[in-house]
């Protein structure tokens, strides 16, 4: 075979080796863009359903919030019931000491009503803001003595303080009877003054202080606060050592000052 006749066989060769490995070449591309089909859709697929999975999750919480603050709702409802019964029940006896033991727990389902009043909040279900809580309690307080807030000033100091229902449902009961005992006993005879309400939070220690503090006639120096016979200061105590796990001080230096000491209670599955 003449040399010109190999070379041209040579480049034949050549060129059908070419066209194979073409063809080859685009058989591989082509399984390879279809995988990625596949994949593409599959991964479509995934998206789609994750988007689904949660949208259902965001319905169902949606729903859980509106259960929770229709709950919350509806025990203030109750405790508002309840509140107005005891007003009517006033209404029936000229006793002055019934009526002082029927508005003092009046005021009591009042403050624990505040609680789920401000917890059915909508976006406020897990925690209750001090400062609104104590702010609307004192008003309510303050009518149902007819004080004169020019009278009796309330200076208050929270540091954006919240608690759980857990922890703000006896600690709430607590200011509630400590501003209502300074408002009954430490300013007779209309003589003015202050009451300070200080609520701040260790964050090495995760506990809170609750001071109370006035300006007033102060406290009995026999008065042992611990063995009394005056419900609103057992309260105080059994709320803080039972409920809270605290502890109580009290200084007698200028007027009463409380210092309640506690932690943010756990809270504890019901079911």
């Amino acid at each position: 075979m003449s040399s010109q006749a190999l070379t041209v066989l040579l480049i034949a060769v050549s060129i059908a080796m070419s066209g194979v490995i073409f063809i080859f070449f685009l058989v591989c591309l082509g399984r390879i863009e279809n995988n990625l089909l596949k994949s593409r859709k599959k991964l479509e697929t995934e998206v789609e359903e994750r988007i689904k999975a949660e949208r259902q999750i965001k319905s169902s919480l949606d729903e859980k919030e509106l259960l929770l603050i229709e709950i919350h709702h509806r025990v203030k409802n109750n405790m508002q019931i309840v509140s107005s019964l005891l007003k009517l029940q006033c209404r029936q006896t000229d006793d002055p000491h019934v009526i002082e033991i029927l508005n003092e727990s009046q005021n009591r389902i009042q403050a624990m009503a505040l609680i789920h009043e401000t917890f059915y909040q909508p976006g406020n279900l897990t925690t209750i803001s001090i400062r609104e809580y104590i702010k609307n309690m004192a008003i309510n307080l303050f009518d149902t003595y007819a004080i004169d807030p020019e009278r009796i000033q309330l200076i208050t100091e929270f540091e954006g303080i919240s608690m759980g229902i857990d922890t703000a449902t006896p600690c709430g009961l607590i200011i509630n009877e400590l501003i209502t005992n300074c408002l009954k006993y430490a300013f007779p005879n209309k003589r003015p003054g202050k009451i300070n309400i200080t609520v701040k939070k260790d964050p090495l220690l995760k506990e809170f202080q609750l001071i109370v503090q006035d300006n007033g006639v102060g406290l009995p120096r026999d008065l042992d606060i611990y063995h009394t016979k005056t419900l609103g200061l057992q309260l105080v105590v059994n709320l803080t050592t039972n409920q809270l796990q605290g502890s109580v001080e009290v200084h007698r230096a200028i007027g009463t000052t409380f210092i309640i000491s506690f932690k943010e209670l756990e809270y504890k599955r019901r079911i």
